[in-house]
């Protein structure tokens, strides 16, 4: 009886799925099809037998690997709950200082509070609590990246576009790829970015397959080929199977079964099947000879190395007709990002992430339902006051599983595909537009980063003088992100990518023409570098630090250092690995433990070690930077995706105010993670005087920006009084709301209640209300229209790069105010009006006055000019 006639049995009776049961029908008669070219038809028949049984015995195996992962998975969050809940119990049983309370944190301090929901957060990203001490997502995913950028960082230098982001380095990733295939006459430095992204690429494949995924090797392959659904859609499957055939290396097309090059049948097959899955956006499954269906993240990344390219020639002509914009250098970053994404999933929500997504919804099910039997019928006041509580509890817990697949979907990249792709485009230009043309005088704001570095290193014991001094040093130094990307602290910065975040935007800036303008305009007013930089001082000083301390065991180091590590997970045993490293000294006299370092002593527990070691840097960076992270985009966004009206007014409305949240979400948290704990509070309250300081000088540096005198800060009047109101809003980054103590108008002429619903509709009011509405109700009832006047101002305050802060002012007064006299008869009165404004106000004068192409003096910093 043949394997066929058997298979087909199966089927009809419902032992094997039917969809599947035909694609494996398929393959055998494709491979009889081959083998009965060079032996008989029953020799045919035997072989191909013989190749299913293979195939069926690995798949066996695999099939068990992937359930033992998914149910390690499962008990590790299991795990996690118990050690959370027992750690919250042992909190509410410690008294709090000042002689009230206890020291669990505030939010989880009651008794009828679970612990659920924080402790299934801290899987994903940081623990606000900072009670977790296991590794998760967010940061082992950075860790990873971080690693890979160290092995890539003269590559990044190398291929990254120059002239603020402006200039792609088009001939060097030409040359790059070219090297890649395999191709001689190259440049020394191309062949060097070369076979770092191979080697960067493999190491992130064998990561991904420990991790339990099944990348099978392909050692031709070079570069993944990201298609463009669109364009692949807009064309018969015929025309694009055509296309490409020619294109591919028919020895390098495997059948990944069995490893053999595929025949002409299953390669017709297979393409056809690549075809259905791009057009379809993956909804037919993966271009495998596997089931159809949405794969689980073991069994994804295959796809994208079922195409082989023959040459460079061909694999950029595809990318031209069927591809996405994506250069070379970009395909290469991207791809080191996606990979550690999918890496530390696997690690830590195993296999299939989504299934474990639908276990943890039962726990919180379970946990409401453990609710029920707190009171007695016969006890109608203690029923009473149970329903009240039960009520309180399921509503927090239901609100704590909304939350939780928010920030699922924000980490594992499920909310940041756009359902409607061209109105996602269009609404994140306009976006990258506005920070083009209103933050290029953040930095400003930024001054308040130094005290908050300052105090953040003090709560981990570093020396605060030593993290400053390095920042400094940094500014000035040629390659000194080179040297932090050595290190392994990502180079997202440095790479100038799509991948990353504005601060202060929230969001990743998309790539096109408006994203490179909008970077541009952002490295112009020196803010992606002051960030940079002083998060990688940050970073190098606690591996330097680490060095120092390496002679020491862990009962002989500084307190604040070792409660540092501990709230990581790193005890005497972790510290012995990473005192153990050999250190890194990339100059004489500077030493460094890195992460790396310490995983390079090749054992299971020394990468324990180092990627708690590394969690617990990237973290301390987080607070002392601040930069959005996945809690605030899942806040903000609520996980409607872009592209979606919701998604669309959540990204609206959450435009520049990631930055304040992100601030209260980390400090406050911190502040209150030991409930009513005195040396916290006495860390925030330090930390909160020292960042009113820089904020007060932010805020009077933004006034003299702005041709204006600083503000009298005399507590004695009212105007000092507002003044140093409004330099504590600034300091946590809510400098927007500190104009509202004095002023009906933004400082850009909107209304607030349009500035409070995010810039877009500020920006729509200024175009549609202030120029457009306003000149036409005029013309209609007869009065004289200033069409040229308003639109002067409007698209002045729409222009890429007028709110540099260095040349911003300059720009307002020798160039709009001059045309503004030439062109608006109101021009006058406007500027005798913001004269007097400032002055009823605020008691202010201006050094440059409005309209006017010169000042008429130097500002006036104290007191009176």
């Amino acid at each position: 009886m043949s394997v066929k006639f058997c298979l087909r049995a199966k089927i009809k009776v419902g032992r094997v799925d039917e969809n599947a049961g035909r694609q494996i029908l398929a393959w055998i008669e494709a491979t009889e099809a081959e083998y009965r070219t060079r032996m008989t038809a029953a020799e045919a028949a035997r072989a191909a037998a013989i190749d299913v049984a293979d195939a069926a015995k690995k798949d066996v195996a695999r099939r068990e690997d992937l359930l033992l992962r998914s149910i390690e998975a499962q008990l590790n969050v299991l795990n996690t709950v118990a050690s959370y809940r027992t750690a919250i119990e042992g909190l509410r049983a410690t008294p709090g200082d000042f002689g009230f309370g206890n020291k669990a944190p505030l939010r989880l301090a009651g008794e009828n509070v679970s612990p659920l929901g924080a402790a299934v957060l801290s899987l994903l990203t940081r623990d606000p609590h900072e009670i977790a001490t296991g590794v998760n997502v967010h940061y082992l995913a950075r860790d990873i990246r971080g690693r890979a950028h160290a092995r890539f960082a003269e590559a990044i230098e190398t291929l990254r576009p120059k002239a603020l982001g402006l200039k792609a380095e088009t001939l060097r990733e030409t040359e790059a790829l070219r090297a890649l295939f395999g191709e001689t006459d190259v440049s020394p430095e191309a062949r060097r970015a070369a076979e770092a992204f191979a080697g960067v690429a493999e190491d992130l494949r064998q990561q991904f397959n420990a991790a339990g995924g099944n990348i099978p090797l392909r050692k031709n392959w070079r570069l993944p080929q990201h298609h463009d659904a669109d364009k692949v859609a807009a064309t018969t499957r015929e025309s694009w199977i055509a296309y490409i055939r020619p294109l591919l290396d028919r020895a390098d097309m495997l059948d990944f079964a069995s490893g053999k090059p595929l025949s002409d049948a299953k390669l017709d097959a297979l393409l056809d099947q690549v075809y259905g899955a791009i057009v379809s956006r993956g909804a037919s499954g993966p271009p495998t000879m596997g089931v159809t269906g949405r794969p689980m993240l073991a069994n994804s990344r295959a796809e994208a190395r079922v195409l082989s390219f023959k040459d460079a020639a061909s694999w950029s002509a595809y990318r031209e007709a069927y591809g996405v914009a994506d250069g070379v250098y970009e395909t290469m970053i991207r791809h080191i990002a996606d990979m550690a994404d999918d890496i530390a999933q696997l690690r830590v929500l195993g296999p299939n992430p989504n299934g474990l997504k639908h276990y943890i919804d039962s726990l919180f099910d379970r946990e409401i339902a453990a609710l029920a039997g707190k009171a007695t019928p016969d006890d109608p006041q203690a029923a009473a006051a149970a329903v009240k509580d039960i009520r309180k509890a399921a509503s927090r817990l239901k609100a704590e599983k909304k939350a939780t697949t928010h920030l699922w979907e924000e980490v594992t990249g499920q909310a940041r595909a756009p359902v409607n792709i061209e109105w996602a485009r269009h609404m994140g230009d306009m976006r990258g537009w506005l920070v083009g043309t209103q933050m290029g005088s953040a930095i400003i704001s930024s001054l308040t980063d130094v005290p908050l570095m300052a105090q953040i290193a003090r709560f981990n014991g570093l020396p605060v003088m030593n993290v400053i001094r390095n920042a400094t040093t940094m500014m000035a130094e040629p390659g000194a992100e080179i040297r932090a990307a050595h290190a392994g602290l990502i180079a997202d910065s440095l790479a100038q990518t799509a991948r990353e975040n504005d601060r202060f935007m929230g969001e990743t800036i998309r790539s096109g023409a408006v994203a490179k303008m909008a970077g541009a305009v952002i490295r112009a007013s020196g803010l992606r570098r002051w960030t940079a930089t002083l998060r990688n001082a940050f970073g190098m000083e606690f591996m330097a630090h680490a060095a120092r301390l390496a002679e020491r065991p862990l009962g002989e180091i500084e307190p604040r250092f070792r409660e540092a590590m501990a709230r990581h997970g790193i005890g005497a045993a972790e510290w012995d690995l990473i005192r153990a490293a050999e250190q890194w000294e990339p100059r004489a006299g500077a030493t460094f433990i890195r992460p790396l370092d310490v995983a390079r002593l090749g054992t299971p527990e020394a990468r324990a070690a180092s990627e708690r070691y590394a969690q617990l840097i990237n973290t301390e960076m987080d607070y002392a930077v601040i930069e959005s992270d996945p809690a605030t985009r899942a806040m903000l966004y609520g996980g409607a995706p872009a592209g979606t009206v919701k998604g669309e007014v959540a990204r609206a409305v959450g435009m520049y105010k990631a930055f304040p949240i992100t601030f209260v979400t980390l400090h406050f948290a911190r502040a209150f993670a030991r409930g009513w704990d005195g040396s916290r509070l006495g860390h925030a309250a330090a930390t909160l005087t020292a960042m009113w300081g820089f904020g007060i000088l932010a805020m009077q540096a933004k006034q003299i920006a702005q041709g204006r005198d600083a503000y009298s800060l005399d507590p004695t009047d009212s105007n000092g009084l507002r003044a140093w109101g409004a330099g504590l809003l600034q300091s946590g980054g809510l400098g927007i709301f500190g104009d509202m103590l004095s002023q009906d108008k933004t400082r850009y002429g909107n209304s607030w209640v349009t500035t409070l619903a995010g810039p877009q509709f500020a920006a729509v009011e200024s175009v549609l209300g202030t120029w457009l509405s306003a000149n036409i109700g005029r013309s209609i009832k007869g009065e004289e229209t200033h069409f040229f006047g308003d639109a002067l101002y409007t698209a002045a305050r729409l222009m890429p790069g007028s709110s540099l802060w260095y040349g911003r002012l300059a720009f307002q007064r020798a160039v709009v105010d001059q045309l503004a006299r030439m062109s608006d008869d109101r021009a006058a009165d406007r500027f005798a009006r913001m004269e007097r404004e400032a002055a009823k106000s605020w008691g202010q004068k201006f050094w440059w006055r409005p309209g006017v192409s010169t000042p008429d003096r130097a500002p006036a910093i104290l007191g009176e000019p």
